[in-house]
Parts: C-alpha cells; sequence; structure tokens
C-alpha cells in the first residue's frame, strides 16, 4: 500500500494521523533565540504561548531534504505520496522533492496550495485512497479534482507577523491596520489574499459566515475546519453557526500549528471548507 507522508502543517488530530499510519515530517520554530520541533521537543500549545509572548517576530524554517529522506527511507513502502504545505507559503514542498529525488523509491510530491485543516483534508483524502488501493495516479487525479471544490478563509487579530513575514501584502496590510478594519484573507492558489474587510467585531464576523456560505454548493457533503490561535470563544462563536446555519457533514477543531501560528498570531482564525474525504474517496 501508498505510504502517506505530510508535513506538521495539516492540523489533523493524532488520532487520526495514527489511525491511517500518516507519517509527519515537523517544520521547525526560533523564538527569541531558542530552538524548537513543535511536536518532538515542545508540544504545540507550548510552542503557541511562546509565539505569543515573544519579544522579536519568531521565526520558522521547512523540514529539510535530509529529514524528508530519513522520512522515505523508514517507512518500508515502495512507494510514497507526500503532501506538503503550499509552496507559496513554505519551502516544506521544495524539500520533500529534492528528497525524493535521491530516493530509489517511487515517491510523488504534492503541492496542496493550502495549509492547516485545508491540508489535512486533502491528506485524509489521499490515506482514505490509498487504503482503497488506489494508484498514486489516480490519487492525485483525484486530489487535484477535489482541491478546485475547497476553500480556505481567515480572519486575524493582528497582522504584524503575516506582514514582516511576507505572507501578506505590506501596503494591504498597514492600510488595514491604520483604518482599524479587519481584513477577511483567503488563500487562493496557495497565496494568502485580503478579499474583503470589515470595521468590528460583528461586521467582520457577518461578512465571513456570508463568504463561508458561499464555499459550498451542499454543506450537507462539506466539512468544514475550524483551526484557532488561542481564541477557542471565536472558534466556538463560528462553531455554533456553522453548524446550525449550514449544517456540514462534519466539523472538526483544531488548535492551528505553531509554524502557521507565526504568521497568524494570537486571536487569528483558519476556516476550511472541503468536500467530505470520506464520501469523496468512495466516488
Amino acid at each position: 500500500m501508498i505510504k502517506i507522508i505530510t508535513d506538521s502543517c495539516s492540523d489533523l488530530s493524532p488520532e487520526i494521523l495514527a489511525t491511517h499510519n500518516i507519517g509527519v515530517v515537523p517544520l521547525h520554530l526560533q523564538v527569541d533565540e531558542q530552538n524548537f520541533t513543535p511536536g518532538i521537543d515542545i508540544s504545540y500549545e507550548d510552542a503557541l504561548c511562546k509565539i505569543a509572548a515573544a519579544n522579536d517576530m519568531p521565526k520558522t524554517s521547512q523540514p529539510t531534504p535530509l529529514a524528508y529522506r530519513q522520512a522515505f527511507d523508514d517507512t518500508d513502502a515502495d512507494e510514497i505520496l507526500c503532501l506538503t504545505l503550499s509552496s507559496q507559503l513554505s519551502g516544506s514542498y521544495n524539500s520533500a522533492n529534492l528528497a525524493a529525488q535521491d530516493s530509489n523509491k517511487n515517491i510523488l510530491v504534492h503541492d496542496t496550495l493550502q495549509g492547516s485543516l485545508g491540508q489535512g483534508f486533502q491528506v485524509l483524502l489521499a490515506a482514505l485512497l490509498a487504503e482503497k488501493n488506489r494508484t498514486l495516479a489516480e490519487i492525485k487525479q483525484a486530489l487535484t479534482e477535489y482541491y478546485q471544490k475547497t476553500a480556505i478563509v481567515v480572519i486575524l487579530e493582528k497582522y504584524d507577523n503575516a506582514i514582516k513575514g511576507g505572507r501578506m501584502n505590506k501596503y494591504a496590510g498597514k492600510i488595514i491596520e491604520k483604518l482599524n478594519i479587519r481584513g477577511i484573507i483567503e488563500v487562493i492558489g496557495g497565496k494568502v489574499m485580503v478579499v474583503d474587510k470589515a470595521r468590528g467585531a460583528e461586521k467582520t464576523f457577518h461578512k465571513m459566515m456570508e463568504r463561508i456560505s458561499g464555499k459550498a454548493e451542499d454543506f450537507s457533503k462539506a466539512v468544514v475546519g475550524i483551526a484557532d490561535f488561542q481564541n477557542p470563544q471565536l472558534a466556538d462563536k463560528y462553531h455554533s453557526a456553522v453548524d446550525k446555519l449550514l449544517h456540514p457533514a462534519q466539523i472538526y477543531r483544531a488548535s492551528i500549528n505553531p509554524t502557521l501560528g507565526v504568521y497568524c498570531d494570537k486571536g487569528g482564525i483558519v476556516i476550511s471548507i472541503s468536500p467530505d474525504p470520506i464520501a469523496f474517496a468512495e466516488k
């Protein structure tokens, strides 16, 4: 069977990762000159606390090609599908490709063009299809079709790190900050883009819900992922509204992984909308 490997930005729960035998290659974090590997030598929650309290902007780094090569070599599978965080946001995809080129195994590296649970839903779909003994080519085709029906909508409480880290246009970000309005962000083609704005928390919430509502034709066949950076109260508010108004097949919750948390900053919410991977795998 094909082995599924991803980086640590998918925000899938440890239970899902273990159930489907999904390998994870971690990204790294530097906070106030201290180096960490979240999930290895520090918990995700403790890493988020350090990011929130940092004096200087934390730094992140992708897995090295050697780290990917070790993950590829450590599995008995001769065929591997590796799904990474968007290549527009990280060098994880490039590192995985370099490692794949040096391996004797049949390895396909797939750029999800997403992160957080948007990436995670693609990883879960790939694992489900691998369990059905689909080929690499068949899984790749399914992922391409699946991606066309996905979306990620983001609301940030702070914008400094997104601007400093180059994940957000500095001019758009500065205008948003200066006018004390909140930018509504989407990940489009793997890139972070400001697509709307609103003044005040309630107006922002209603605009976010309008945008989320338009991201699926039939939410009964869709899943929604809500990942937050130490903002469970707002995440609960979105969870309740999405469940009551849209009735998706399932709502997944997570704390945002520390790598993406650096750019979302404390208070950020990432909402991913995708077809239900379980139902999609049955097609």
